[in-house]
């Protein structure tokens, strides 16, 4: 089958076995689909060169069951999934799945826009993680694929939420998602807004979905949060801070593992041993499940985040592309054709 890998900082296709559900009775075999690009994570492993030649990229698909394990209870060969989590999900033809991360689809339609599971779980464990109530205000700093969510389910919930980013179009997509308050990062007259929009008392919860080299971004977004208000870091930024500030605001800093609980655990993804809904009521798993509904339901925009679509065949060409164009490229798909 064809897989795509890292290759002296770009990638290649490689023809490597497909994978087996024989000895893994937990698992289901899946045919890909689709499967999504998340450009920050994997330009980064290209541009890292302690990433060794001939590495899987991706972690995020949907397809079809093409056959299942023996202790497999809630799937069936030719159901519809959405499948999410390394090392069992990347891009190729065929991947052995866990069925604790694999989430059923109602029809094959939902498949573009479900392959973003991934980010879409990421971005609904976040979104609990900010510890909001109806009618609270949030800030959603970042408006990549990842804030885009997040500022949509904050909305969805019935938050206030106010986000900002650096590029115009960003901005645009927000509003096209339904965010009406979105204003540009550098715009002299943000600290104003802020105050306005909070009546003087700053955020309940901010959400920092920008990527950084500097810490400062951490502190000056600080100075907006409200007094025990909850501070979540989801983008790649060293954690460097001022204890002065959060002793005075007497902030909660939080980080998103992965799509909640159950992520890097084996006896949960690996072994299918769930945590029991009435002690952890939002799994990776249930998270996953969430998103789906949400997508299918039409209550998440996410087609106007679909920037690009390769063919499996192109993907050489369409990383090349993606490092050409890394600042507007969000939502991008690998289409697996029959």
């Amino acid at each position: 089958m064809k897989t795509i890998v890292t290759c002296q900082g770009g990638v290649r296709l490689e023809d490597r076995p497909e994978p087996s559900v024989k000895e893994h009775p937990k698992r289901v075999l899946v045919k890909v689909n689709y499967s999504s690009i998340s450009p920050g994570t994997e330009l980064g492993l290209l541009a890292n060169p302690a990433i060794p030649d001939g590495f899987a990229l991706g972690y995020s698909a949907a397809g079809t069951v093409l056959e299942i394990g023996s202790a497999v209870e809630g799937l069936r060969p030719g159901d519809f999934v959405a499948c999410y989590g390394g090392p069992y999900v990347y891009h190729a033809e065929v991947l052995s799945v866990p069925e604790m991360l694999c989430a059923k689809l109602s029809g094959s339609e939902s498949m573009p826009t479900a392959s973003f599971v991934g980010l879409g779980s990421v971005a609904v464990h976040s979104t609990r993680r900010l510890a909001r109530q109806f009618g609270e205000t949030v800030w959603v700093a970042g408006l990549g694929v990842l804030g885009l969510l997040i500022a949509q389910l904050g909305d969805r919930a019935n938050y206030r939420v106010f986000a900002t980013d650096m590029k115009d179009e960003r901005l645009q997509l927000a509003s096209e998602c339904g965010i009406g308050d979105a204003h540009r990062a550098d715009d002299p007259l943000l600290a104003e807004r802020i105050a306005a929009y909070t009546e003087g008392h700053g955020f309940d919860s901010i959400a920092l979905c920008a990527h950084a080299s500097s810490p400062q971004l951490i502190e000056s977004c600080m100075q907006h949060l409200a007094f025990r208000g909850t501070f979540a870091l989801i983008g790649n930024v060293p954690i460097q801070f001022s204890r002065d500030l959060f002793f005075a605001k007497e902030a909660d800093f939080v980080i998103a593992r992965g799509g909640g609980p159950g992520r890097y655990d084996r006896q949960y993804e690996e072994e299918g041993l769930d945590y029991p809904k009435s002690y952890v009521r939002w799994t990776e798993g249930r998270n996953m499940q969430e998103f789906v509904r949400n997508v299918e339901s039409g209550r998440l925009a996410i087609r106007p985040m679909m920037t690009h679509e390769f063919a499996l065949a192109d993907a050489v060409e369409a990383y090349e592309v993606l490092k050409r164009e890394a600042s507007s490229a969000l939502g991008v798909l690998i289409r697996y054709d029959s």
